[in-house]
């Protein structure tokens, strides 16, 4: 299979700082540059500068001067547009043409800027995010502008919106940081995030985005606006009529043929690193999903209904001298909400040495979630009997499928120090339990 595929991992930066300039990976290319762009490639110290039609390489770090600004085409269709006195990183690109799997991570640290979404997102828009110095945007598939400073960053929605004419899913994006989350789904809405502060509620922000679209050099278009007055509208400046990237890609006369023109320096060794690389993306291990692997599954909700026995010990109470029951559970996941625990989702204590008692689990928002998907239940996440908490949830991988189960690692404690432990493993459903 003829494959090109561009590769970055962030902690080998040290040992690619010293690779000639021929040997760099080719990842896309600039186009409508306008005023003064440069381009620092790593391992180099001088800059180049950019133009129309000319290629940027993976890690390039892209700047532009008080009238600058261009667009960025990456290869799987991915579109930035950078404006004046910006500031911008490609820190990761994979890309398998063949199946349209990969990952782009991009580093906006100043300026104005806005993205259109390419294959790798709308394959799996876990595998794309933008981070800025006050906070992340984690993608769903979709288009959106902003302004950053190092204290401060403005995020909103362009779209597609729900009836757009590009036959695309509606657009979205989750914007957090470590003090909290905020997901806009309408467009027109956006959020501002400040140093050390959670994002702000979705707000309708009409000014701020004809000043960010202004400095991007997209003209008004003098029709009606989200807010109902006249000015860019964002569905308009998102591109409604050619909202994927690749029609942008395709309209700006910039088509790139690069996947046949890779240096045959990155043949060899490196190429089987590459090789090595995509075939771990393609394979998904049993056992314990990562968060990552959850959010693959962009649509749908999934049912988990199961019983378990527990073993119980204490030093006074119930189980004193030991003893054993069982435990029930209903679940349910919405996956295209990246909700755990939606839809009456509780867990009992159903027979046995204990008495029966139960929690109903308010829902958890997995959307920004890292590392490996098991989550452990906190007293905040339980209306009822808290001695639950400490009980995990955890997806688990099976036949080379995403969260294909759940487990249930039951943890309870009641008032009297007694503690019963148990373990129950169920398949997720797409059927309904009867309650």
């Amino acid at each position: 299979m003829n494959l090109f595929l561009a590769f970055f991992l962030a902690g080998a930066v040290s040992a690619s700082a010293q690779a000639p300039a021929a040997s760099l990976m080719r990842i896309g290319a600039a186009a409508a540059v306008k005023g003064v762009v440069n381009a620092i490639a790593p391992g180099t110290t001088v800059g180049r500068v950019v133009e129309s039609g000319k290629p940027l390489f993976l890690n390039d770090h892209v700047t532009t001067d008080a009238a600058g600004r261009l667009q960025v085409l990456l290869l799987d269709e991915t579109v930035f547009t950078v404006g004046p006195n910006s500031d911008m990183v490609l820190d990761e690109f994979v890309y398998d043409p063949a199946s349209a799997k990969g990952k782009v991570t991009a580093r906006i640290t100043k300026g104005v800027f806005r993205f259109v979404t390419g294959k790798v997102a709308r394959k799996d828009p876990a595998s794309m995010k933008v981070t800025l110095p006050v906070g992340t945007i984690g993608i769903r598939g979709t288009i959106a502008a902003g302004q950053v400073s190092d204290q401060s960053a403005t995020v909103i929605l362009l779209g597609p919106g729900s009836q757009n004419n590009a036959n695309e899913n509606p657009g979205a994006v989750s914007v957090f940081n470590t003090s909290g989350l905020v997901n806009l789904t309408q467009p027109g809405f956006g959020t501002t995030l400040t140093l050390g502060q959670p994002p702000t509620p979705p707000t309708n922000m009409p000014l701020q985005l004809q000043n960010i679209l202004g400095a991007l050099g997209v003209p008004p278009s003098g029709s009606q606006s989200s807010s109902g007055g006249t000015g860019t509208s964002a569905t308009q400046a998102s591109g409604q009529g050619t909202a994927a990237g690749g029609a942008l890609v395709r309209t700006s006369g910039d088509i790139l043929n690069l996947a046949d023109s890779t240096n045959n320096t990155q043949q060899g060794d490196s190429q089987t690193q590459l090789r090595a690389t995509l075939s771990q993306m393609d394979t998904i291990a049993d056992g314990l999903s990562t968060w990552d692997q959850v959010r693959s599954i962009q649509t749908g909700v999934g049912y988990v209904n199961g019983v378990g026995d527990y073993t119980c010990s204490g030093t006074g109470g119930f189980c004193s001298a030991g003893g054993s029951g069982q435990f029930g559970f209903n679940i349910s996941v919405d996956f295209g909400a990246r909700q755990l625990a939606t839809n009456n989702s509780y867990i009992e204590l159903i027979s046995g040495q204990l008495p029966t008692t139960s929690a109903s689990i308010i829902p958890v928002d997995f959307s920004a979630l890292t590392g490996n998907a098991a989550y452990s239940l906190k007293s905040s996440d339980l209306s009822g009997d808290t001695g639950f908490t400490g009980t995990v949830l955890s997806f688990q991988n099976r036949d080379g499928t995403a969260a294909k189960d759940m487990k249930v690692d039951l943890n309870y404690t009641n008032m009297s120090n007694d503690k019963a432990v148990g373990s129950q493993t169920v398949p997720i459903s797409a059927t309904a339990p009867l309650y």
